[in-house]
Parts: structure tokens; C-alpha cells; sequence
């Protein structure tokens, strides 16, 4: 009922909006002109006290702006007042004249940055229900598309087996393979980002998993000329995680690495201890990330690669967060490259049963 009413009143014109303001605001300046050309009165105070009717509808209904607006409206009333202020000896009402004025803006002000600011929140959370309801539909359709996706990337990968190199479909099919299998882990990331995450909590040893990570990427490295410097650091104790998710995390945060650094590069991999959090750097020397991109890059399917989904940052930051860490961009400078930042929790009390993204959410999913 609320949204249809703030749909039609959406689309209402500005002039009708406007009307009520400018017919309450003319009807108290003719009063208030006419209760000064009468003398001290004690319904010119009355008036005046009124002024905050317009002033207030004006910032309800156009946020800040209308709120300055209707109070320099206000403020025009007052002009002859304080014009024989001015002239008038010391100790004459222009300081009293001076602070209504401004009480009036400072009302406008408050008034209109409150309004903006609700407008602001329904608005995200409009757009959070809207990401919400795309996202399930999402989660369904690459659902159902798995099966068949499946089922024709292994026939054709079966009918490339057959064909000899030198048949004139060999290249076309290799083609549709290679499609098949990029959409198949598109569908395999929308399903991994829309599923609730169940996390298998161990006791987990940093250094190793990180050596790991740096064993499985050294093909990616020989075949992008670029190395892996891995700089453990000091001993920075335990984690409690899921080690097949950091390792998820670890490894994307390298390839991207791997993939933004030039030929001849070093991607760096440090570890350490700070403020009672593990942290993780991973640093590449690539052309950077622009400034207007440094928070769009962890949103669902936005992406600057040619080929990729735009969901391997996002999904890294879910499963951080659901360790109770952050995943942020540290620093990035154009031309030198980038460096993305894990904090995880040190030797954490959680106890796995009620962990909020335990499996027990995802069975039904």
C-alpha cells in the first residue's frame, strides 16, 4: 500500500506540490505586512510563529532545497523590519530579528537533511529488495540451466575427441566448448553468490595454506610471466576458518593479481598480525583500479575483464564476512598497481552450531 502511494505521489507535478507552500506562504505574509502597518500586536508574534508551517512543508516535500527555499521565502518578510533595525539607536530588536531568521534556516537545514537522508535509505533498500528479488530469480534459472548446460558440454567436449585436428568443425567445436565450460562456471559462481555459505570451521595455519595457494597458481605465473613472492612474516598464530573457503579467497585475489600484473611482474603475498586480526595483502603491479571503480568492483557482475563474471570479488567478500573479516581495496594507483586487504579474527570463541552460515540454511536451498 505504501510503495503504490509513493508511486502515484511520484509522479504527482512539481506545481501541485508547490502550490500548498506558495498559497500558506502568501496568506502569512499578507497577515504579517498588514499586522506591521497595524503596530505592536500580540497576534504578530502569532504570525511570525506560523512561518514554520510553509518552511516545514516546503523541506517535507523538496528535502534541503526546499527547505533553504522556504526559508528565505520567510526571510523576505522580514526585510523591512530589519532594514529599520539597522537605522534605529543601539539596543533596538535587531539582534532578537537577526536570531529568527536564523532559526528559520537552521530549521530548513535540519528539516531537509533529515527528509533527504529517509529518502536515501528507502531508496537503497528499494534497490537491496530489487537485487534481492533479481538475484533469486537468478539463482533459479541458472538452476535449471545447469543440467542442460552440462549435458551439451559433454557432448561436444565428446565429439572434439572424435574429430581429427584437421577437420573443418575441429576449431568451431573447440569454440563451443570453451563457451560451455565459461558459462558453466558463470552458473557454478550465480549459485556459489545466491546460496546461503556453509562453512566447515577448523583450527587453520595460515602459512601453509598460503604456500599452498602459491604451489597451484604456479602454472597461471609461468604462463603470465609473472611470480608469486610470498612474505610470511612473523608467527601470526591460528585462525578458526574454513579452509577450503580462505583457500577459495586466497587463490581468487591471486589469479586476479596474476592476471592485472604485466609480463616480468612480481605479485606479493604478505602476512601478519595486527591489532589482534590476521591480515592478508596481496599486491599486483597492474594498471590500477579507477577511482569511481574502487567500491563497484565488489558488486554482483560488475567486471572490467573481457571474459570475466564479475562475481569472484563479490563471493570473496561474502565468505570473509561470514568469517566475521573484511575484504577491502587498500590502495590502488593508477599504472603502479593495486593492493586488496583480508583482516580475519585471531583464535576466535565461535561455536559452530550456531554459526549464522552453517550448513544447516543451505540444505534446503
Amino acid at each position: 500500500m505504501l510503495g503504490g502511494l509513493s508511486q502515484r505521489w511520484q509522479i504527482i507535478p512539481t506545481w501541485v506540490k508547490l502550490a500548498p507552500v506558495i498559497l500558506l506562504w502568501a496568506g502569512l505574509s499578507l497577515a504579517h505586512a498588514r499586522l506591521l502597518d497595524l503596530g505592536p500586536t500580540p497576534w504578530l508574534a502569532t504570525v511570525q510563529r506560523l512561518f514554520f508551517l510553509p518552511l516545514v512543508l516546503a523541506a517535507l516535500l523538496f528535502g534541503l532545497r526546499g527547505g533553504l527555499a522556504g526559508a528565505a521565502l520567510v526571510a523576505i518578510n522580514y526585510y523591512d523590519p530589519l532594514i529599520k533595525a539597522f537605522n534605529a539607536p543601539p539596543g533596538a530588536n535587531l539582534g532578537h530579528l537577526l536570531t529568527e531568521v536564523g532559526l528559520y534556516f537552521l530549521e530548513g537545514v535540519a528539516v531537509g537533511l533529515i527528509v533527504d537522508r529517509e529518502r536515501r535509505e528507502a531508496q537503497r533498500l528499494k534497490e537491496a529488495e530489487s537485487l534481492a528479488s533479481l538475484g533469486q530469480a537468478a539463482a533459479a534459472v541458472a538452476h535449471e540451466l545447469k543440467t542442460p548446460l552440462i549435458a551439451i558440454g559433454g557432448f561436444a567436449q565428446r565429439m572434439l575427441r572424435d574429430l581429427p585436428p584437421d577437420h573443418p568443425h575441429h576449431r568451431q567445436l573447440d569454440i563451443v566448448v570453451n563457451q560451455v565450460g565459461h558459462m558453466e562456471q558463470l552458473l557454478r559462481e550465480m549459485l556459489d553468490y545466491s546460496r546461503p555459505l556453509e562453512l566447515r570451521l577448523a583450527r587453520l595455519e595460515f602459512t601453509p595454506l598460503l604456500e599452498e595457494c602459491q604451489a597451484l597458481s604456479a602454472g597461471m605465473c609461468e604462463a603470465q610471466g609473472v611470480r608469486v613472492d610470498l612474505k610470511p612474516g612473523p608467527e601470526v598464530g591460528m585462525v578458526l576458518a574454513d579452509p577450503g573457503r580462505i583457500k577459495q579467497v586466497v587463490l581468487n585475489l591471486l589469479q586476479n593479481a596474476i592476471q592485472a600484473s604485466p609480463r616480468g611482474g612480481v605479485v606479493r603475498l604478505e602476512v601478519q598480525p595486527l591489532d589482534g586480526r590476521l591480515r592478508l595483502e596481496v599486491s599486483d603491479q597492474g594498471a590500477g583500479v579507477a577511482p569511481e571503480d574502487r567500491e563497484r568492483i565488489f558488486h554482483p557482475f560488475f567486471t572490467t575483464k573481457r571474459h570475466g563474471t564479475g562475481l569472484g570479488l563479490a563471493i570473496c567478500r561474502k565468505i570473509v564476512q561470514a568469517h566475521g573479516g573484511e575484504l577491502e581495496l587498500v590502495a590502488s594507483v593508477p599504472g603502479q598497481g593495486s593492493t586488496f586487504g583480508v583482516c580475519l579474527p585471531l583464535e576466535r570463541d565461535l561455536e559452530v552450531g550456531r554459526h549464522p552460515h552453517r550448513g544447516e540454511e543451505s540444505e534446503g536451498a
